[in-house]
C-alpha cells in the first residue's frame, strides 16, 4: 500500500499522462496537418505527377521524419526512390542571429551510429538510404555533386532551422529540384514568423537570386512548417 506522500505524487503523474494523453488525442482531432500528414501529401503528389527523383532531408537529429519519409516510400510503393539524409551529427552550429532565437549551439546532437540503430529498429533497410556526414558549409561540396551526378529530387525536407545553414541548401539542392519537386521547410515561421531571419530569410534571397525558379506556396504544416512546389520557368 502507498504511503500518503506516494499516493500524491502517483495521483499527479498519473493526471500529467492523463492531460499530455488528452492533448495528443485533442491535436489529431483539430484537423491540423502533421509532418507526418505533409509528406504523406508530398509522396502522393509526387505519384499521381509522376515526379522522378530522391529525398533529401537537411536536419535529421533522431530521424522522426526520416523514418516517417521511409514510410510513405513504402506506402506508395515509391520502389525506385532512395532517401538521402544530410547531418552534421554534432548538432547545431553557431548560432547565426540570436534575436528570438530558441537554439544553442550544439542542439539537436545524435551521433551517426545512434541514427542508424534508430532507423535500423524502424525497418529501413541499409540499401534505401544514404547518410552524407558534416557541417553543410564543408560537406555539401563537389565531390557530393559528382556522386550525386544523374540524380534529382522529387522532396527535400529542410529542417535545419538557421538561416547560414539553408542558404548552404539551397545553394546545393538548386541543381537537383524539377518541375514538381516538393521543398517543406520545417521552421519556416520561427523566430516569431520573422521573414527576415532564419530559413524565411535565405528562402526569399534565393528567389530573388533565382528568377528562373518560382516557389509556388502549397501547404502550411504543424506549428511551424510550410511547403513548396517548384516550377522551372
Amino acid at each position: 500500500m502507498l504511503n500518503p506522500l506516494a499516493a500524491v505524487a502517483h495521483s499527479i503523474l498519473d493526471s500529467r499522462l492523463f492531460l499530455r494523453l488528452a492533448e495528443i488525442a485533442d491535436r489529431r482531432s483539430d484537423n491540423r496537418i502533421t509532418e507526418l500528414g505533409m509528406l504523406s501529401h508530398a509522396f502522393e503528389f509526387r505519384k499521381i505527377n509522376g515526379v522522378e527523383g530522391d529525398y533529401f532531408e537537411f536536419g535529421l537529429w533522431r530521424g522522426k521524419t526520416f523514418t516517417y519519409a521511409h514510410r510513405m516510400k513504402r506506402r506508395y510503393n515509391q520502389t525506385d526512390m532512395l532517401l538521402w539524409g544530410f547531418d552534421s551529427f554534432e548538432g547545431l552550429p553557431g548560432i547565426d542571429d540570436k534575436k528570438n532565437n530558441i537554439w544553442s549551439k550544439g542542439s539537436f546532437s545524435c551521433t551517426e551510429a545512434e541514427l542508424r540503430a534508430i532507423l535500423q529498429r524502424n525497418g529501413l533497410r541499409d540499401e534505401e538510404y544514404r547518410l552524407v556526414a558534416g557541417f553543410y558549409q564543408k560537406s555539401l561540396n563537389e565531390d557530393l555533386h559528382q556522386r550525386l551526378q544523374g540524380r534529382q529530387a522529387a522532396i527535400v525536407y529542410v529542417d535545419c532551422d538557421l538561416y547560414s545553414s539553408t542558404v548552404e541548401v539551397l545553394r546545393f539542392i538548386r541543381r537537383y529540384l524539377v518541375t514538381g519537386s516538393i521543398v517543406c521547410f520545417d521552421d519556416f515561421y520561427n523566430y516569431k514568423g520573422s521573414p527576415y531571419q532564419g530559413e524565411q530569410r535565405a528562402l526569399n534571397e534565393f528567389i530573388a537570386s533565382h528568377p528562373e525558379i518560382l516557389f509556388l506556396p502549397y501547404l502550411d504544416y504543424a506549428p511551424l512548417g510550410k511547403s513548396f512546389i517548384i516550377q522551372m520557368l
